[in-house]
């Protein structure tokens, strides 16, 4: 099986890999059916999902991905799959998170071992914890120099 292609997050200025899947626990939490998206060899959950960290809070930017729909005259089908359809009103306004609450795992650096899903280990990885869609924080553990950085205040601290 290939690699999967992971959700991306814009921090700190520059798109960057995010290996979590914030948009799953959407339809969990807002008890919401999940649509049919098509799997590919290298996503398996059938869609990328595009992520905002600004002013301290977690934003839905936007959805790409295809997914099969009913139509009343045509049946079944395929058709594309953007934050539209999930969110009508939304315009071109960032969706804020709020059903979001967990870790969210940015890997940083070269991969030192190799997962075929999310559990590849990189030199350094910023770990932002959220709490309904807002960050609460966010550390860099640097796995090659064995400290933890949190970010909001810069203090290092060696690993065990």
């Amino acid at each position: 099986m290939a690699a999967q292609l992971p959700d991306k997050i814009l921090l700190n200025g520059a798109f960057q890999h995010l290996y979590s899947n914030p948009l799953e626990h959407y339809w969990i939490r807002m008890d919401k059916k999940r649509p049919l998206f098509y799997p590919l060899p290298n996503c398996k959950r059938g869609y990328v999902a595009s992520w905002e960290v600004r002013d301290s809070q977690l934003f839905l930017r936007d959805i790409d991905g295809n997914y099969e729909r009913t139509t009343f005259f045509f049946g079944k089908e395929s058709a594309r799959f953007g934050i539209k359809i999930l969110f009508p009103k939304s315009g071109n306004r960032l969706i804020k998170a709020n059903w979001f609450s967990g870790k969210l795992r940015v890997p940083q650096g070269k991969m030192t071992i190799y997962d075929e899903d999310y559990g590849s280990r990189f030199e350094q990885e910023i770990i932002i914890t959220v709490e309904k869609g807002n960050i609460v924080k966010m550390v860099t553990i640097d796995y090659t120099q064995r400290v933890l950085i949190v970010n909001s205040q810069m203090k290092k601290r060696a690993l065990a």
